[in-house]
Order: C-alpha cells, then sequence, then structure tokens
C-alpha cells in the first residue's frame, strides 16, 4: 500500500475528529453541570464566583451558562443554579455569600433561621467583620461587629450568630415584649444556653441591645410553656394539681446574685422551689456542680427550697407533695 494511503488510514476522514471534540466538549460541559448541580445543592442551589472558578468556568463560560438559563445572577458574583426563584434559606445563603469570607446571617434574619421570631422584613440582615467597610446591596441591610467565634453558628448550612448574638442583635430592633417572646421561644426550643448568654454580656458592655435584653432576663423567669422535661417532673406537676396546691410554673430560669439558674418548680409569688431529682437528669459532674451554686443562692435570694428524690416520690408520693405544701404553707403565715 501506499505511503500516502497508509496515512490517511491512520489519520481518518476529518469529520470524525470534529465529532471526536464535540463529544470531548459535551462531556466536559456535563462533568462541569454535575460538579456545580452538587455544590448547589450543598447550598440550597447557590453558588458563588469562586465555585464557578474552582469547577474550571472562565467568564466566558459563566457567561453562556447564564445565557443558557442555567444560571440567574442574584448580587455580584452569586448565582442561583438551575432555577430563577429561591427559597427563603436559598436566599439567605445567597446574601451571605455577595458579602464574602466572614460574614453570617444575623439580627431579624438569623432569629428567623434559628426559628425563634418570624420575619417578614424585604430586608435580610447580614453581619460582616468589623474593620471592612458596609456593603450596599440590594435587599441586605448590612452590619460591622468583632465577633468571638463562640458567637458563631451554622444553621441548614448557613453561617449565623449564635442564638445568644442573634437575641442581643435583635434587641435593637425590635420592642421589649417582642425580645421576651423570641428568648421564650428559645427556651421551649431547647436551644436557649444561659452560660452562654452570661458570657456574652459581660463582654458586650455598650451594645444597643444590652439593656433591653437585660431587662427581660432580669424579669426573673424564662418559661418553656411550663413543659415537664422528664416523665418523673411529669408525675410531679399531675400531684401538685391532684393535690389542689396553685399551679407551679416548671423549667424556669430564674435570677439569682446575677446569676442564671434553672429550677424546676417555682411557685414565683410564694418565693418556692422544688427541684425533683433523678440520676438520668442531674448525675453529671457539671449538673451537680451547677445544682450545688444553684441550692446555696436560692436562701441567699429569699427563697424556700427543697428536693425530691425519684424513690421518695416512687414509694410516697403523699410524703413527696408534703415537701412543697409545708413549704407554701411557711410562706402563707
Amino acid at each position: 500500500m501506499p505511503a500516502e494511503s497508509r496515512f490517511e488510514v491512520q489519520m481518518g476522514p476529518p469529520g470524525d475528529s470534529r465529532r471526536e471534540e464535540g463529544v470531548t466538549v459535551r462531556r466536559e460541559r456535563g462533568r462541569v453541570t454535575r460538579q456545580l448541580a452538587e455544590l448547589a445543592r450543598r447550598d440550597h442551589d447557590v453558588v458563588s464566583l469562586e465555585d464557578l472558578r474552582s469547577c474550571g468556568l472562565s467568564t466566558s463560560g459563566i457567561q453562556k451558562r447564564v445565557q443558557a438559563g442555567q444560571l440567574f445572577p442574584k448580587y455580584p458574583g452569586v448565582y442561583a443554579f438551575g432555577r430563577l426563584d429561591l427559597t427563603p434559606n436559598g436566599y439567605r445563603t445567597a446574601a451571605v455569600k455577595a458579602c464574602g469570607e466572614g460574614a453570617l446571617l444575623s439580627h431579624a434574619s438569623g432569629a428567623s433561621l434559628h426559628g425563634v421570631r418570624k420575619s417578614n422584613s424585604a430586608y435580610i440582615d447580614v453581619t460582616i467583620p468589623a474593620g471592612r467597610p458596609l456593603l450596599r446591596l440590594k435587599g441586605i441591610r448590612c452590619h460591622r461587629a468583632d465577633l468571638a467565634p463562640q458567637d458563631i453558628s451554622e444553621v441548614d448550612g448557613i453561617p449565623t450568630t449564635s442564638v445568644s448574638r442573634t437575641l442581643l442583635d435583635l434587641a435593637t430592633q425590635i420592642s421589649y415584649e417582642g425580645i421576651e417572646k423570641a428568648a421564650n421561644e428559645a427556651v421551649i426550643l431547647e436551644i436557649f444556653d444561659m452560660r452562654e448568654m452570661e458570657d456574652l454580656l459581660a463582654r458586650s458592655r455598650g451594645h444597643r441591645g444590652i439593656r433591653k435584653l437585660r431587662r427581660v432576663l432580669e424579669k426573673g423567669d424564662l418559661s418553656g410553656e411550663d413543659i415537664p422535661k422528664s416523665r418523673l417532673e411529669e408525675r410531679f406537676a399531675r400531684l401538685c394539681a391532684q393535690q389542689g396546691l396553685p399551679k407551679p410554673a416548671i423549667n424556669r430560669w430564674i435570677l439569682l446574685e446575677g446569676e442564671y439558674h434553672q429550677v424546676d418548680f417555682l411557685w414565683r409569688s410564694e418565693k418556692v422551689v422544688i427541684e425533683v431529682d433523678s440520676k438520668r437528669y442531674h448525675s453529671t459532674g457539671w449538673k451537680l456542680s451547677r445544682d450545688a451554686r444553684r441550692d446555696e443562692l436560692l436562701p441567699v435570694c429569699g427563697y424556700l427550697h427543697d428536693r425530691v428524690p425519684e424513690d421518695l416520690l416512687d414509694q410516697s408520693p403523699l410524703e413527696a407533695i408534703a415537701k412543697a405544701k409545708r413549704l407554701l404553707k411557711r410562706r402563707a403565715r
């Protein structure tokens, strides 16, 4: 066979190479699309310019996908992937990404994400690190703060301020009654950490929300809607009702010498506290230490208190309820 013929056979028809190139391009586009879809899935259908670059997309490649209806610009350098409208968490994620590294959802938007207060605001609150210039982006209310690591959390993959910090910032935006309801909701959801709050308030002198939030906390108790946490507490609550005792508040946080402590059963006007003890809920080291400190402070603050062990409630429920009756009777004198 002549050399020319052998060469032509090896090279193949010109159309084959173009088809192969087309297949390669389509495969690469498919790979990038799958990679983008995975990134978007993790972030509520939102991708950033950095995400797009990490997938190998150039400026022209990004623009082509925008024109094709795969990417929808939301903010400079932030896109919705595969859909024009986003979920609430999608819009929150887009706002946080738009504000750059270290940005956190905060204030009313953070409260809504944590589930302690609904927000109907047209703006999304985002806090950026102190020292950076405030951003002016449509639909975003930008704040600045120097936050400690313990002030930072994450909910549904969205960086946000901690519950305590969120409540403190929220207090600058809403009424006393509103912040009281939000704090109570945090207790009900069991995401309120009084030790975290104490630490935050000690570090936050001069914050505009601190006075209002302290008023809420210094009221003396935060309610959990009087919901018992254990069967033991349920049994004691039923016993109080059966024996005709005034209805106690259950699992309230009260202020004792500048510290906040939770008590099982509280008769506020009588200043009477009853703790029901089970090994399951009161045997850990930090809990025993905290209980001991609370028991030390209760009489200092004028409270009468007693403890009802689980064994006593099991073996002699009338004797157990008699402890509360005696303390209430002493207050009635």
